[in-house]
């Protein structure tokens, strides 16, 4: 019975642990890796418009913010043809949020190796995103390797710069 109150109370720390880190996280600029962080506030605001992404094409995870939350999260990003793109696996992981937020008002900040990039969000059609599948499925395994579960679907976001 003893065991079982320790694995009992160690499971309840680690719980109240893992709870303290995903409220801290808010707090932060930034997220932490997978888990969503506070506003981006860090890092030199570009505040010429980027025509050509190239030089981000081997960047890996960016951190994005939208406009509208006062949050920021890890997302995926390459770049085709110098421009840029951020897909969202709508199935994997659950719960998220995000990309219904970016189609309504795509207005975000990226931050790309430091700097802070005011973007614009636009959601492809899906007939758009059909057509490019191949190219960024290959793109995408590439930079990321192994790519998550797309039994949900896959939505596309255009990256293009705007004034802050």
């Amino acid at each position: 019975m003893t065991a079982l109150r320790w694995l009992l109370r160690i499971a309840t720390g680690l719980v109240a642990l893992i709870a303290l880190v995903f409220f801290g996280a808010r707090f932060h600029d930034g997220p932490l890796g997978p888990i969503p962080g506070g506003p981006l506030v860090s890092g030199e605001e570009v505040i010429q418009p980027v025509g050509d992404w190239t030089f981000a094409k081997d960047t890996g995870e960016i951190e994005l913010q939208l406009a509208s939350q006062q949050r920021s999260r890890t997302v995926w990003f390459f770049v085709l043809d110098g421009r840029a793109y951020v897909p969202c696996s709508l199935g994997f992981p659950p719960g998220k949020s995000w990309n219904r937020h970016a189609a309504a008002d795509g207005r975000a900040t990226l931050r790309i190796d430091g700097k802070r990039y005011p973007v614009t969000l636009t959601k492809l059609d899906d007939s758009v995103t059909r057509q490019m599948g191949e190219t960024a499925r290959a793109e995408l395994t590439r930079k990321y390797g192994k790519l998550p579960p797309t039994d949900g679907g896959v939505w596309m976001f255009s990256v293009t710069s705007r004034s802050s």
